[in-house]
């Protein structure tokens, strides 16, 4: 896992132009060393991963991703129009290049760490080769995250069992839907035009920040498990932000704790220290590139409404908070702590009123690491034999409702036709579905990119475009 976000590092270099045999020796020397440290400072805590566990999660991650249109073997939610784009755009086009459909040079400036091991078979093999790159590389980076997680649990029913809760974990949709909407959608989660997005979801949408905050999600319940030292931890944070900086952000309230706790108790090593400053100047081209034209993205206030905030917490947070609040005063503290618990609620609570960008990914997105640590958390409660029963069975019920979101995104993927595949740019295919939101969110003027990390003699993409950005339907999921 660390030497593929690292990886990705380098490949930002290669697609903007700026590698050299200097950067690059002293980008995969830092590589080198990080994963030489992680796999050091892990040796005396990690415990074995059986191969059948490795082969069942990498069985599962291949049918998950695929149910979500990756390999172009089931439909692929409308969000893939754009991101089909992207990968399109950096397959044909030479590295670096700069749009031209503004009248000034664009640079592509986005999470784009998916995009680029894909986009490379695509130009060697053609579109087909890209879609199961797509898949597989993705697949691979779940089935890490799984049988890390896996470690967690102590037989291979709790294993299942904790699957499954993960699987199906989300708020209590229907419900919002059905008090306000009295109708059955697809797409459950829009119901208060909010949202805290479920696990299907994320993966059927949004892969690339899904799979980055989930490794932080992992990470952190390793840690906090005496599974895991901090370094690992904080080490990888840096190298997702290629991938997704909102996952990042969403890090950082459990990155805190981490290194406040580490630092409280007196047990800081030179590794601690030592790895994650090596993985941040690695990561600093990707952080400086993500940052440039920031003033066009923005961070502020979003105007949630006290009456809505509260309706949307009360479905879909307080069923399961609650419950494991009480089981917290009833019992004492679980294995993850009081605090855990705490940062999660309070984090859940805040992202709602926070805003980068134009639309609420920062509510959808920076919120991924928390909502699966809770997920976690519900699952060890429920196989919990010591938990009171009343406050485990309201969780089950919770779970079963909320269920029905991550069913309906599975019953839009069997049902609805395969995705057709897109030919024109970016450009042309934001506007089917995102027009009324600015494209700042992926471009940055070439003149406003530091220096350092700037494009030399970029090719300039032409702005003409097909008549039609794909042929065949691609139907659009009611409740979008």
């Amino acid at each position: 896992m660390t030497a593929w976000l690292g990886i990705s590092q380098l490949l930002l270099l290669r697609f903007l132009g700026i590698i050299s045999v200097e950067n690059g020796l002293v980008g995969a020397g830092l590589l080198i060393g990080l994963c030489w440290g992680i796999v050091r400072s892990m040796r005396s805590v990690a415990g074995p991963i059986r191969l059948p566990t490795i082969l069942w999660c990498f069985g599962f991650s291949l049918v998950l991703f695929a149910l979500g249109g990756e390999g172009r073997l089931f439909y692929a939610n409308v969000d893939w129009q754009v991101r089909d784009a992207v990968l399109r755009d950096m397959a044909i086009n030479p590295w670096p290049f700069v749009y031209t459909a503004r009248g000034f040079p664009d640079v592509l400036r986005a999470p784009i760490g998916m995009f680029f091991l894909p986009a490379l078979a695509y130009k060697q093999w053609g579109a087909g080769a890209a879609d199961w790159a797509l898949l597989l590389q993705n697949a691979l980076l779940l089935t890490a995250i799984l049988s890390l997680g896996s470690t967690l649990f102590a037989t291979g029913k709790q294993k299942g069992v904790a699957l499954v809760i993960l699987v199906f974990f989300s708020g209590l949709d229907l419900v919002g839907q059905w008090l306000l909407h009295r109708e059955l959608v697809d797409h459950l989660e829009s119901w208060s035009k909010l949202e805290y997005s479920s696990t299907v979801t994320l993966a059927f949408w949004v892969p690339q920040h899904a799979l980055a905050g989930w490794t932080v999600a992992v990470l952190f319940l390793l840690w906090r498990a005496g599974k895991l030292p901090p370094a690992p931890f904080l080490t990888l944070l840096p190298l997702t932000a290629i991938w997704s900086p909102f996952a990042l952000i969403g890090s950082m309230p459990f990155a805190i704790y981490v290194a406040a706790s580490t630092l409280r108790r007196h047990r800081l090593t030179g590794l601690d220290f030592t790895l994650p400053v090596l993985s941040t100047m690695l990561a600093a081209p990707s952080l400086l590139y993500l940052s440039a034209a920031g003033d066009a993205v923005g961070i502020r206030a979003f105007p949630v409404g006290i009456a809505r905030f509260i309706a949307i917490q009360m479905i879909e947070t307080i069923p399961y908070l609650a419950p494991l609040i009480a089981l917290t005063r009833l019992r004492g503290a679980d294995r993850w702590g009081a605090a855990t618990l705490g940062i999660v609620t309070v984090w859940l609570f805040v992202a709602p009123f926070i805003q980068i960008g134009w639309s609420i990914d920062f509510m959808m997105r920076a919120t991924i690491p928390a909502f699966a640590i809770l997920a976690v958390m519900v699952a060890d409660a429920i196989m919990d034999q010591e938990s009171p029963r009343q406050p485990a069975a309201w969780l089950i019920v919770a779970l079963v409702i909320g269920s029905v979101t991550a069913l309906m995104e599975i019953r839009s993927a069997v049902l609805n036709p395969v995705s057709p595949r897109v030919s024109c740019t970016f450009f042309k295919a934001w506007e089917q579905t995102f027009s009324n939101y600015r494209k700042d969110s992926y471009l940055a003027p070439l003149s406003k990119m530091p220096a350092i990390i700037a494009p030399p003699a970029p090719y300039h993409v032409s702005s003409k475009e097909p008549t039609r950005c794909w042929n065949g339907l691609w139907v659009h999921p009611t409740g979008v």
